[in-house]
Formats: C-alpha cells, structure tokens, sequence
C-alpha cells in the first residue's frame, strides 16, 4: 500500500525523491469497528499476533493515519511471533514497543507522513536508548529512510500540517523555521506563530486547523496578525490544500518573500532550490 521506492528526478541530480504521502485507491472494506476492536478480536483469534506500525502507534494513543482516513477504513498492522524485546503490552493487548514502532513508522512511511509520526512520538517521549537499539536492528534502505526521517522530526511542532510544512521547506532548501515561534507584542503579551524565522520576521499560520476555527477565534486571529504587522512582520497563511496540493505555488511565494526581507543565499543554492520545489511538487503528486 505504501510506495517506499526512491526515484532520481533529471533536475536534480544526486537527490533521491521519496514518496512524499499514502496513495489510496479507496477506503478499505469495513466492519465500522476500530483498530483497538479489530486487533482485539484477531488477537483472541490468535495469541501470537502482536500490533505494530500504524496499529501499534493508534493503540499507544498515536494517530498516523493517512489524511483524511477514518479508523474504521484503514486495514490492521501485525505479525506473529515477534521477539518479546520488540513488545509491550498497552491496555492488555501486545504491540511493538514505542522505540520500535516509532523505527518502524520512520523507515517505512512516505515522507510527510513519516517526519509527522516521528514528531508526535517525540513529543510523547521517547526513550533514546531504546531508539538506538530499534535502529541497530534496521539496515540499508529502511535505515536511511529512518534517519532522515528522524533528523527531520521536531517535538515542538502541534500538528502534522505544521509537521507537513515544515519538512517540506527543509526538503526545497529554504532556510529551517522555528516551530511554535514566540513573539512579544507591543502590549507585552506573546504571540506564537506555527512556524516563523526571527531573523527576517517572517511566520507562518495554518488555517482552518481545530484551534483556529470559529468566529471569536477568526476574529483573534485577525487582531493578532495585525499586532504583528505592526512589528514589522508578514504572516502567510496556508490551508490543507495549499500543503498537500500546490506546494509549488506557496513555496515559492515563500521563497520570494524570504528574499524581499533579507535572505541572501548565494545563487548556486536559489537555483538549487528551484530545481527542489519542481522535483518535491512532482513527488507529492505521483
């Protein structure tokens, strides 16, 4: 179901482009049960059976679904026999632990969804020699994928469009936001943007997200984003679909932007960054 190949794109070379999201066909046959129910009922089936991938991370309070997928559609994870230092026991029913779920997420979903998951787990805590023994034991392309999904993972961000966003300004080549950025207003009080660079005060706000909806809240938003105006910074806004359909477009407004208020790479990397947005677009469309 997940395409974990990696292709090479002819503008840019030397770069492996991943998959960038879940490609689904259609929602799998349902029962209208959930996977905490499902796997419960295949575990009595079968005592040897332990949860793992995204089963695993729904059942220990992780939700790595693919956008948009509801419980009840997505299929069950699991294996039998795994090695009992692979396993932990989460309200009575047995899944990978949290270190090798989190190696198995990292290494084995498409890149958004991947950095994502990986954020998450980090932000519930994570314990570092666990992972490092989780990663021991994966190899080749699968440790690679892993790692670079690690090193793009960052626990401060609060949701997976911020999680989205963010990796997929670090893969154009734009210079690295601060997630849950912190800006003092002319009042005192501080303001957090979901993704902003100081240097050049420049943010970025996601919009129609669970904190964001709502006319009081619209209409804070609004006071807010004119407070920082006021400062002196520009703040884009970005929905669903500008993320996950036109990077292109608001990548690119992004990096003009950055220039207008005093980034200045050199040449070499502006025509890098290019040859990047066009080769990520084209990814997250395959």
């Amino acid at each position: 179901m997940i395409d974990a190949r990696y292709r090479r794109h002819d503008t840019w070379r030397m770069m492996q482009i991943p998959a960038y999201r879940t490609a689904i066909a259609e929602p799998s046959a349902s029962t209208g049960a959930g996977l905490r129910k499902r796997f419960e009922e295949a575990f009595e089936a079968d005592l040897s059976l332990t949860a793992t991938g995204r089963t695993a991370a729904w059942i220990q309070g992780f939700d790595v679904l693919p956008p948009g997928v509801a419980e009840h559609e997505w299929p069950l994870e699991y294996a039998p026999g795994l090695p009992v230092e692979d396993t932990a026991v989460v309200d009575g029913l047995p899944v990978t632990h949290r270190a090798r779920t989190l190696v198995d997420l990292a290494a084995g979903l498409p890149r958004l969804e991947a950095v994502a998951a990986a954020d998450q787990f980090l932000r519930g805590g994570i314990d570092a020699r666990s992972l490092a023994a989780a990663l021991e034991k994966v190899h080749g392309n699968r440790l690679r994928r892993a790692n670079a999904a690690l090193l793009a993972a960052d626990p401060r961000a609060e949701s997976p469009m911020e999680s989205w966003t963010r990796c997929l300004i670090r893969d154009a080549g734009l210079p690295a936001p601060t997630p849950q950025l912190r800006v003092r207003t002319a009042d005192g009080r501080s303001a957090f943007l979901d993704l902003g660079w100081d240097a050049w005060k420049v943010g970025i706000e996601h919009d129609g997200m669970d904190a964001h909806t709502g006319t009081e809240a619209e209409l804070h938003d609004r006071h807010r984003h004119h407070a920082l105006h006021g400062l002196g910074w520009e703040v884009m806004t970005l929905n669903a679909a500008d993320v996950m359909e036109h990077p292109r477009k608001w990548l690119t407004e992004l990096r003009e932007l950055l220039l207008s208020r005093g980034w200045d790479p050199d040449l070499s990397d502006l025509h890098d960054i290019g040859a990047r947005i066009e080769a990520l677009t084209q990814a997250m469309h395959r």
